[in-house]
């Protein structure tokens, strides 16, 4: 009897495996057969002379062992080992045979020995540090020297100094500490939660530079699933910190480069063959996430099961919203990131600014619009659009997308120009309008124009489809015209302007990481802008948003007071058929039935690669279905766990095919169901499908299928309808679906007049630090402060310090900087104190006091004293080495005064009390 191929392999012995399975995959990763040394003797052979000893039955010794491979450098000498084990074996039973030769071979070489456990199925690393993973393959020989060299070089990332350059923010300069020493500590995963507009991309680029400098990583490649963060990380990460090239996937493969950028839709492309198994599985030393993790493109984590990387996520995604597999992917515990720099930290920090808002409703876009209480000349203006006005109805929720009316985009207008924020000179500051579609930017654009013809260069609609319209988005950037850019889709996300003062929101916004992503348009602080003549006043303190609630949905009250539910990840169209042709099988099917079910799903089986390491894993499973191809209903587990999953990597293809097949399909449950009703409803559909591409006909393929498409118009075709009726319109006719080309959408003008029902205002709160609220309650020196007793400068000092550690933005330089307010002033609002007068002026005095009055100076020491006080004042406390650093050095205090009379200044300037 003939050994059907599931059971080839479990009987496969461990020679057999290797010559079946490891052999091939070491040729696939390039490496050549005089670098690969099989059945090598670890205790006889001379490693540091490259002269190996190996099995020979006659020669066989007491304490004589084998590697089944050694693998070598191109000076032979050794880069690693592989312990393999029959397929039918679990390959961590190598573990300890394998580390035991590797101490033979690290006892001469002195040097670790990294490890590979396999069956030829799954493959298993061991690294220098003993740390263990699961892996997708062997490595390239080249990748195996490159690790080793970096292993020999490598450093403690703590002892590697931050590049000021990149991050000077002393929250960012704390992450990238935080993430040093988690990598330090042996981590090959993080996950960074920053809010947009903290720097998490200036916060990538330093902890790749960290890294690299200690020799931990050489090879590094962010990724992103949206155009501009990956041009953002390469022009104004990349190519402005470092030196090396950048390679850009997007425009050619190489692996040449050090540095690399790329979107996951490029990698995981279909037609590039899945450019990503071009590279070795430890071709990159790091993988940088730019909110790729969740993308739509890599569902099954493809890329962070393929690549053996240290592995870093960012995501500016508020925590309480962010998806349980996301904590999950990056090894973090109990829904808590890496490290995290929450918005309203940010804000408390003067990072970031909050937000204002004005909610509001209309008659309109609440209530729709009824055609038949429409006065004459609306009803007029329906008919003309061959709408009947008796019988239409509109829902506020339709607005844009089934209708538009002008005079409610005229409110919008106007509502915006009372109401925003202004430059000195009454133009709007920098606004982005977040507009319901393309066609709506350009409404907006045509009333703004009849409404404020003297803003007319100031608007301009900035979407997909205008021409150049890159172009737009510079200006906007970095030019006072424009002011409003009319936007959709292109300004959501990874654009940094940081002048905006003004959103609009005249759109429905349901996802949570969208909302806060657009939110984050306006959220950057004074320091960040370079043209503050286009702000307010020349101030940021805040900036505006106008909600405009769509079918009665305040994008504002939905994502800051609805808690997110973690969702299950969207299903792909060809994933979902897959699923239901599996479901059918548990259903009662007749032979016939039966063999076009299990046809299906053994035609998707068949069409998947086995060379996708994916698919490798999971051949033992495969070959057992496929060996029982008649009787697919005892595996529907295993078809829904483990096949599943793989569908979605190995299918591509027209969505319009595939969208028609899930469709179609349908009919299957609805013929079990005798569901009749729902097959007219199908019916329906194919046809209108049908007729789209039969108007097509002056296309070749489409002639030749004339009849085919005819056929299925017929009563008779759907009389009845069977399984194989289905099967030939899945057959013949999905295919040509390829040419299907949608109609234009045809939106209705109507124009009612529309009034504003309510308005509400929102200023966002920002939650209160608790661990300041404790530190406040339990710190001996806040309590002197909270009970009016001043503080004498080394207490402050102190006090400075006590709260570094707490947050890196409470010391005095970071409050006055980015707060812009001075220390006590901060000092004072934490604890709950007000008063209007200036520290910095009862400083001074007190200075006059103590340390001027009722002394002999000659000019020169007192111009000196009063540049001493002007920096005691700003600073709050003064030492002897400050007096040989700038500004103070620069006026060479020893030539006026003796050392002890410097000492003597500091003594009485300790003795001040600063309130």
């Amino acid at each position: 009897m003939e050994m059907d191929e599931a059971e080839l392999l479990e009987s496969m012995n461990e020679h057999q495996t290797r010559k079946v399975l490891i052999d091939p995959e070491l040729e696939r990763r390039g490496w050549h057969k005089k670098y690969v040394k099989e059945e090598v003797n670890p205790v006889k052979s001379d490693f540091n002379k490259k002269n190996f000893v190996f099995f020979q039955r006659e020669n066989i010794g007491k304490g004589d062992r084998y590697i089944d491979y050694v693998v070598l450098n191109e000076d032979y000498s050794v880069l690693a080992i592989i312990e393999s084990k029959r397929y039918s074996k679990n390959e961590e039973k190598g573990r300890i045979q394998a580390r035991t030769y590797a101490k033979d071979i690290e006892q001469q070489v002195h040097r670790k020995i990294p490890i590979f456990l396999t069956n030829g199925n799954v493959w298993r690393f061991i690294d220098e540090d003993g740390i263990e993973r699961k892996v997708s393959g062997p490595f390239s020989q080249e990748d195996l020297r490159r690790r080793r060299d970096l292993y020999e070089q490598q450093r403690d990332p703590v002892n590697v100094k931050i590049d000021p350059r990149i991050v000077d923010r002393p929250k960012s300069v704390q992450i990238v500490k935080e993430l040093s020493e988690h990598f330090s500590r042996g981590h090959r995963k993080a996950l960074v939660h920053m809010a947009t507009g903290t720097g998490k991309t200036r916060v990538a680029m330093a902890i790749i530079k960290v890294l690299m400098n200690a020799n931990i990583v050489r090879n590094v490649l962010f990724i992103a699933d949206r155009t501009p963060l990956v041009d953002q990380a390469e022009s104004e990460g990349f190519k402005q910190f470092f030196t090396e090239p950048v390679a850009d996937l997007r425009d050619e493969f190489s692996v040449t480069a050090r540095l690399y950028v790329s979107t996951i839709q490029t990698l995981m492309s279909p037609k590039d063959d899945r450019l990503y198994e071009r590279f070795s599985p430890g071709f990159f030393d790091l993988i940088v996430f730019d909110e790729a993790h969740r993308s739509y493109y890599d569902k099954n984590n493809v890329i962070q099961r393929y690549f053996d990387a240290i592995m870093i996520g960012l995501t500016a995604t508020p925590r309480e919203h962010e998806a349980r597999s996301t904590f999950e992917m990056f090894d973090c515990e109990f829904r808590k990131p890496t490290v995290e720099y929450s918005y309203d930290e940010a804000v408390r920090d003067g990072v970031l600014v909050r937000y204002r808002a004005d909610i509001i409703g209309t008659e309109v876009l609440a209530d729709g619009i009824s055609g038949s209480k429409l006065p004459g000349y609306l009803k007029d203006q329906l008919r003309r659009q061959e709408v009947d006005p008796e019988i239409t109805e509109f829902t506020g929720s339709d607005f844009d997308r089934i209708f538009m009316d002008d005079t409610t985009n005229a409110i919008v207008i106007v509502e915006f120009m009372n109401l925003c924020y202004k430059s000195d000179e009454g133009k709007p500051c920098k606004t982005i309008f977040f507009c319901a579609s393309q066609a709506h930017a350009r409404h907006i654009k045509r009333i703004f124009g009849k409404l404020y013809p003297n803003l007319g260069s100031d608007v301009q609609v900035i979407t997909s489809n205008e021409y150049r319209a890159g172009d737009e988005i510079k200006r906007f950037k970095k030019q006072s015209e424009p002011r409003i850019a009319l936007s959709v889709g292109m300004l959501d996300t990874g654009v940094d302007i940081p002048e905006v003062c003004n959103l609009v929101f005249v759109k429905p916004v349901f996802s949570h990481i969208r909302f806060w992503q657009m939110v984050g348009r306006g959220t950057r602080n004074l320091e960040s802008c370079r043209h503050r003549e286009w702000l307010p006043e020349g101030k940021k303190n805040d900036f505006y948003i106008l909600d405009f609630k769509i079918g009665g949905i305040s994008n504002i009250k939905l994502h800051e007071f609805t808690e997110s539910r973690e969702r299950e990840p969207s299903k792909g169209v060809t994933t979902r058929i897959f699923e239901n042709r599996v479901k059918l099988m548990e259903r009662p099917l007749d032979e016939a039935q039966r063999r076009v079910i299990y046809d299906k799903i053994m035609a998707s089986i068949d069409a998947f690669d086995e060379e996708n390491f994916m698919v490798r894993e999971k051949l033992p499973t495969i070959s057992r279905i496929k060996e029982n191809a008649f009787n697919l209903r005892n595996y529907v587990k295993e078809l829904m766990h483990d096949i599943l999953p793989l569908v979605l990597i190995s299918t591509g293809g027209n969505p319009y095919v595939s969208s028609f097949i899930l469709k179609t399909e349908s009919l299957f449950r609805f013929i079990l169901d005798k569901r009749f009703d729902k097959i007219e409803d199908i019916r329906q559909y194919v046809e209108e499908m049908a007729l789209n591409i039969l108007s097509k006909d002056n296309l070749y393929e489409i002639n030749q299928s004339k009849e085919k498409i005819i056929k299925i118009f017929q009563d008779n075709f759907w009389d009845d309808l069977t399984f194989e009726d289905v099967e030939f319109m899945i057959r013949e006719i999905a295919p040509l679906m390829k040419y299907y080309e949608p109609v234009p959408r045809k939106v209705v003008q109507v124009d009612k007049p529309d009034v504003i029902l309510d308005r509400e205002t929102f200023e966002k709160e920002v939650k209160q630090d608790e661990r300041l609220r404790e530190f406040i309650e339990t710190n001996p020196i806040m309590r002197k402060l909270k009970n009016g007793e001043g503080l004498t400068p080394p207490e402050l000092k102190d006090l400075e310090r006590q709260l570094i550690d707490l947050n890196p933005h409470y010391g005095i330089e970071s409050v006055q900087r980015y707060q812009k307010k001075d220390f006590v002033v901060f000092l004072r609002e934490i604890i709950g104190i007000s008063r209007e007068d200036d520290p910095k002026a009862h400083i001074e005095k007190r200075f006059n006091e103590y340390i001027i009055a009722n002394r002999d100076y000659n000019v020169r020491q007192l111009e000196f004293l009063t540049l001493l006080k002007k920096v005691f004042s700003e600073r709050k406390w003064i030492e002897l080495p400050d007096f040989a650093k700038d500004p103070l050095r620069e006026e060479h205090p020893l030539d006026y005064f003796e050392f002890g009379e410097l000492e003597n200044i500091v003594k009485r300037c300790n003795e001040i009390k600063i309130v």
